[in-house]
């Protein structure tokens, strides 16, 4: 760590020769490592106070450190490591009081009476915190063991080995770079400890249960760490700031923090980093915003444009655009209901194994063969399906509790796979999953991986026999008129434009159009009485050039002005962002 940011700090040094080169300050004793997110004493940063002689001795032994050399250095960081150590023990001390005095208040609880004069006992509320705080008692009690066994502990605890930072209220500048990992690459009982410890991790309404990304709890604990008015420098998932998952985060930012920058990096990040990235960069002081504080969406010192940061609050997605965009985004969210309002999005079919059900043997019974519809299959208004799919459900989206001799041969061999898939949970093995959005009469569909939203109805006799699997989104009608008109909506530049923005980013110009995307976006009530709609689709479906006439009547339909039809058109017409 301290090569690399020796080689940083001189990267740019007009220096020659390397005696002219200033050296390094000694950070022996400031450079740390450990687990930062998660130790036993936890409760915050501020929650044990270390005693003012220890946070003095730590000060003035770091000092002298720093400036140090030779014999009496190894002196110096002797004592300064004897002192952290005290510090330490006088934590793991306090935490074990406080967990003691949970459990002692538990107990006393429970052997207190309630109205009808009976013992109120322990209920299976009590026993889980009982269990959780005698666990976190004993493991308290083998840490404080072993710090004074062998004089170190298995985390980083930042109270103590920064004592004389956090008795001044905490670091003036949280930089960092941390670990990105999908909730569901974590461990679970990993899992349950983050989601105990960091409100921006636990699940929120219209996160589909989703857990967020790692990085979102690093979020977290910078603001923790810093002090009030300090700032905090992060690059993090640019996801975050559209993801269902990131509701409370970007609430919680938005409402409580100055946000200086937030900067979506995705397009020149290609050329900076050498993994297929899509980063951001947040900048954010904590202390709340000043009246009509404006957020940089750029890096750049001249940005002086940015965002309103007054329009980031409320957990919604944050969608970084100047303010004629933002004008017309603003006025299609208040005059029109959303999507979802109407209609669900579904995940399409899932096989959990499509080695088995894609691209079937060619001799099976034709009973039993279907056309799967892939993303990358789904065009505007049109599906061209190019995969077999075995089916192995009736028309009520059951699954067949017999199959005809072929398939059932052809099944056989793969039992022991079918019956080890995750969603499996008994019945035929050949059972498959989000049967009944995916077979519905009439449905709409659209990819969920895909350079611009484009979405297709299936509603005619010969559709029955496409089934869209889960690299696609579907949501049923109740007609095929309704389906040929949502179809249309979806396909006009201008809810394009909206679903680009909101959309998370993906590699080579991709975006993902999930589900909580698509139900954000704004729907004309009254494009489902336009016969002109339904004309449209059907002949977009041809092959017939129809955006020129569906961008016209739509225009109608959701109110915008000429300058409006610029900004959102501009963003579907801009640079392609095509990364290798």
């Amino acid at each position: 760590t301290e090569l690399r940011l020796w080689l940083a700090v001189i990267a740019d040094d007009s220096a020659e020769r390397p005696a002219d080169i200033a050296p390094l300050p000694n950070l022996d004793c400031l450079i740390r490592q450990g687990d930062s997110l998660l130790d036993l004493i936890g409760q915050g940063i501020h929650a044990v106070p270390q005693e003012p002689a220890t946070v003095s001795e730590v000060s003035m032994l770091r000092r002298a450190v720093i400036t140090a050399s030779g014999a009496a250095k190894q002196v110096l960081v002797r004592r300064l490591r004897s002192v952290e150590t005290r510090a330490l023990a006088q934590s793991l001390t306090a935490a074990e009081g406080r967990a003691s005095g949970e459990v002692a208040t538990c107990l006393q609880e429970a052997r207190e009476q309630d109205l009808f004069g009976q013992v109120r006992g322990l209920d299976r509320k009590v026993r889980a915190r009982l269990k959780d705080l005698r666990g976190r008692l004993r493991s308290l009690r083998q840490a404080r063991r072993r710090l004074t066994r062998d004089g170190e502990l298995p985390w980083f605890h930042y109270g103590s080995h920064f004592a004389d930072v956090f008795a001044r209220g905490g670091f003036d500048i949280v930089a960092g770079n941390p670990p990105w990992l999908r909730s569901e690459e974590i461990p679970p009982p990993m899992r349950a400890l983050l989601a105990g410890r960091y409100r921006w991790w636990q699940p929120s309404a219209g996160s589909y249960g989703n857990r967020p990304d790692l990085a979102v709890a690093f979020l977290e604990r910078s603001l923790e760490l810093a002090a009030p008015g300090g700032i905090v420098a992060m690059l993090v998932p640019a996801k975050i700031a559209t993801a269902g998952y990131g509701v409370t985060a970007r609430h919680s930012l938005a409402s409580t923090t100055t946000l200086h920058a937030v900067a979506n990096l995705t397009e020149p990040a290609g050329a900076e980093f050498d993994a297929t990235v899509y980063p951001m960069a947040l900048i954010a002081g904590k202390s709340p915003p000043p009246r009509g504080h404006r957020v940089r969406t750029t890096l750049a010192a001249n940005d002086e444009l940015g965002v309103s940061q007054s329009r980031l609050a409320g957990g919604g997605p944050w969608i970084l655009v100047k303010d004629r965009l933002r004008r017309a985004l603003d006025a299609l969210q208040s005059d029109h209901p959303a999507l979802g309002e109407r209609f669900v999005c579904h995940l399409g079919l899932k096989t959990g194994a499509n080695r088995v059900f894609l691209s079937p043997p060619e001799d099976l019974e034709p009973e039993v063969l279907r056309w799967a519809v892939r993303g990358r299959d789904i065009a505007a208004f049109r599906c061209v399906p190019q995969t077999r799919l075995l089916w192995t459900h009736d028309a009520d989206g059951r699954p067949r509790n017999e199959l005809p001799p072929r398939c059932t041969r052809y099944l056989a061999r793969h039992q022991a796979e079918l019956r080890a898939r995750r969603d499996y949970a008994g019945g035929p093995p050949w059972t498959v999953y989000r049967v009944r959005p995916a077979i519905a009469a009439y449905r709409v569909v659209w990819a969920d991986l895909a350079r611009q939203l484009a979405a297709a109805a299936l509603t005619s006799q010969s559709d029955w026999s496409q089934i869209p699997l889960n690299s696609c989104y579907v949501t049923t009608t109740r007609s095929v008129l309704e389906a040929e008109r949502l179809t249309a909506c979806l396909n006009s530049t201008w809810l394009r434009a909206v679903a680009r923005l909101g959309a998370v980013p993906a590699a080579s110009g991709f975006a993902r159009f999930n589900a909580q995307t698509i139900a954000r976006l704004p729907l004309p009530i009254s494009a489902f009485a336009d016969p002109t709609l339904s004309r449209l689709a059907q002949e977009g479906r041809t092959g017939a050039p129809v955006q020129a006439e569906l961008d016209k009547a739509m225009a109608v339909h959701l109110g915008l002005s000429g300058n409006a039809e610029n900004a959102l058109r501009a963003v579907v017409d801009g640079p392609a962002r095509h990364r290798r």
